[in-house]
């Protein structure tokens, strides 16, 4: 995976890539895009767009977010993109950015969580 990552970052390219973290410990995956959100590391401005499980990454601090974007399917399997500054506080403010987007995030509060259903049926 380092070559399409350092081409990118070389070239100012965008790198896509589906599951980012699927095989890797998590510092690993935090440190890839650090180097992207880098601007000594990132002088030519290349995009990292992914899709991850890795809740870690939400931590304070690696994103703004304008760059966290969330997917969750409905009941019929359709898929809807948000991203992280669409949703409000109570009272209608902005989310705070020193909120913690994880803890949140696996509150439910920014909905994308799978319907588990009953184990017991």
């Amino acid at each position: 995976m380092l070559g399409p990552i350092f081409n990118a970052l070389i070239s100012g390219g965008v790198l896509v890539v589906d599951e980012l973290g699927s095989s890797m410990h998590p510092l690993l995956t935090k440190a890839i895009v650090s180097l992207f959100n880098s601007e000594e590391h990132n002088p030519n401005n290349a995009q990292l767009i992914f899709a991850t499980h890795d809740t870690n990454l939400l931590s304070y601090g690696n994103f703004r977010r304008d760059q966290i974007y969330f997917i969750e399917k409905d009941y019929y399997g359709a898929s809807s993109l948000y991203s992280l500054v669409e949703y409000k506080e109570e009272g209608g403010k902005t989310i705070r950015k020193d909120r913690s987007f994880e803890k949140d995030y696996i509150h439910g509060n920014y909905g994308g969580i799978p319907y588990i259903g009953g184990f017991s049926k």
